[in-house]
């Protein structure tokens, strides 16, 4: 919370004594209207009564000014840091230099969008938290000097009010917190159920996937329902106190008027100010009902930013670093080579994929192959170097635009078929042809995925709606929309992991042969972990990796002379 704050100071500075200024106008106008009442009509005074009705009409216009300048501000300001923490919470997701953590997608999604909203809802409280706290101040003040009583009569009200914010508030935290905690669970189900949605078709349980979201559903509606009834008390007993407060202020002030102690005006602008704080007080009496969320979507805000080995004021995370970085990925690709000159090195196993070479990785063990893309991908310490650059979670970062490591496991993104291939397709390209007036990019990364018949397949071709994660296509379409993808953005240095497993013998030969015709270029690097045959056959060279180191190299139809690699590409 205490970060989203330092990061508008002029929230302190500027727009908090603005809207000081405008409460205080508001709460200065009953008074103003009673001194023109006993000082010009009731006194029968013309000039004063002019001057003052002026005077009541320039205080409303400056109020109004300055309440339309803040609201401007901190709407502004609000708008800006949800933007900042979803961009900031996205980008240390997709960071490599942040730690992987074991969260369900949908709740990183429900804390990168609905938390972080919430959280950013505090630069909307304070340019009416603090003014109207100082504006009740005042008016407290004022009161005294008209009578004693009405001063205690109003503090009274504000300590009950006090203490029933303090009783309230952890209560409210707690229900909040569940809730939150209950909804992200419900979404993690939801998008579970709907990555998994064929799957749960073949086996025929669909009916117990549903009963299963049904659950996690009602549950968070129950907990939504809870802090509900929890807010409408808080509401509820404060609203109890300002009312007792208003009537026992009216009512002594009726009665000091009936005692002459009182004129009409003075009893008219007490009444008004009495009005304006139990309005005030009121509007303070739900900051324990905002707090409770602001507080807890911070948190666990804060919590996933910890999570990742992050900072909300991560410098790598501001919107100006990731738009510089965005843009100097933007200049890679088929523009310039940097550190991927030089090829692709690992250090276990000992492999080396120069320039202008197709190299594939046969691991007898799984998990060989896993901790390979888990090097180059900077996740461990391999002992991987992108030219001369070790692959680090730190290094990665600014080698996007060299390396791109595609693994077994399919993502895609709600959004039309071009826009799936142009995710990462150089500048000049698919930036160039959104409005499909040249798609011969995307027509040859399709061609080497094997991919183009999905031309014909796709009722709206390129402008085909893909669902998130591609849940409206079959696996062998998804992996080639992948593999097309990746051929899409035409890096320096290409690993593809298994690009082939959900296709048939036919597709999987013609992927191999177009694939490798695709990156067989001088300026280009590939390296094919995989078993497929069609890939090992189609590489320059293979490496057969075997107990976690190099067994053997050589051209596929040599190492079949092999017992062993033999046995593992048959398997």
């Amino acid at each position: 919370m205490a970060s989203i704050v330092r990061a508008h100071p002029s929230m302190l500075w500027f727009v908090v004594p603005l809207a000081t200024v405008s409460e205080a106008a508001e709460m200065v106008l009953p008074i103003l209207l009673g001194m023109v009442i006993d000082r010009g009509i009731v006194d029968g005074d013309l000039t004063a009564t002019l001057l003052g009705a002026a005077l009541v009409i320039g205080v409303r216009l400056v109020g109004t000014l300055m309440w339309v300048i803040t609201f401007l501000a901190s709407q502004k300001a609000v708008l800006y840091e949800r933007h900042r923490l979803r961009v900031g919470l996205t980008g240390a997701v997709l960071d490599p230099r942040s730690r992987r953590i074991d969260r369900p997608a949908g709740e990183v999604l429900s804390i990168a969008t609905s938390d972080a909203d919430k959280a950013s809802d505090v630069l909307d409280m304070l340019p009416w938290g603090i003014p109207s706290a100082l504006a009740i101040l005042g008016a407290t003040i004022w009161m005294a000097f008209q009578d004693v009583w009405l001063a205690v009569a109003m503090l009274a009200g504000i300590v009950v009010m006090v203490l029933v914010v303090r009783v309230i508030t952890p209560t409210l935290s707690a229900r909040y917190d569940a809730q939150q905690t209950q909804a992200a669970e419900a979404a993690a189900t939801a998008t579970d159920l709907v990555h998994g949605l064929r799957v749960l078709q073949g086996l025929g349980v669909q009916s117990r996937a549903r009963a299963q979201y049904r659950r996690r559903s009602r549950i968070a509606l129950d907990a939504a329902l809870v802090n509900s009834r929890f807010s409408g008390l808080s509401s509820g007993l404060t609203t109890l106190v300002t009312g007792a407060m208003m009537a026992a202020v009216v009512v002594i002030a009726v009665l000091r008027g009936l005692q002459g102690e009182l004129g009409i005006g003075a009893l008219i602008a007490v009444v008004g100010v009495a009005r304006q704080v139990m309005g005030s007080l009121q509007g303070l009496a739900e900051i324990p009902v905002w707090w409770a969320s602001m507080s807890t979507s911070a948190r666990r805000v804060r919590d996933l930013f910890a999570d990742l080995g992050r900072e909300v004021d991560d410098p790598a995370l501001s919107l100006a670093a990731l738009s510089t970085a965005r843009d100097q990925r933007g200049d890679g690709g088929a523009h310039g080579r940097r550190a991927a000159a030089g090829g692709l090195h690992l250090a276990r196993p000992a492999v080396s994929v120069p320039d202008g070479s197709v190299v594939a990785l046969a691991c007898e063990d799984v998990r060989d192959a896993d901790a390979v893309i888990d090097a180059v991908s900077g996740r461990t310490d391999g002992g991987a170097r992108l030219g001369e650059q070790a692959l680090t979670p730190r290094s990665l970062a600014g080698l996007r635009a060299d390396l791109l490591v595609e693994p077994h496991v399919v993502d895609l993104f709600d959004g039309t078929l071009r826009e799936q291939l142009a995710t990462r397709a150089p500048a000049g390209t698919a930036e160039d042809s959104t409005d499909g007036s040249d798609d011969a990019w995307a027509d040859a990364a399709l061609e080497a995925a094997g991919a183009q018949d999905l031309l014909r397949i796709l009722p709206e071709g390129y402008d085909e709606r893909i669902l998130d994660r591609g849940a409206n296509l079959s696996g062998g379409q998804r992996q080639r929309i992948a593999l097309a993808r990746a051929v899409a953005a035409d890096t320096p240095v290409l690993v593809l992991q298994d690009p082939t497993t959900a296709v048939d013998a036919v597709t999987e030969q013609h992927i191999a042969e177009a694939l490798v015709a695709a990156r067989s270029r001088t300026d280009r690097a590939t390296l094919l972990v995989t078993r497929s045959p069609a890939l090992l056959r189609g590489a320059e060279r293979v490496v057969y990796v075997k107990d976690g180191a190099v067994a053997a190299e050589g051209d596929h139809l040599t190492l079949l002379e092999r017992e062993d690699y033999r046995e593992m590409v048959q398997r």
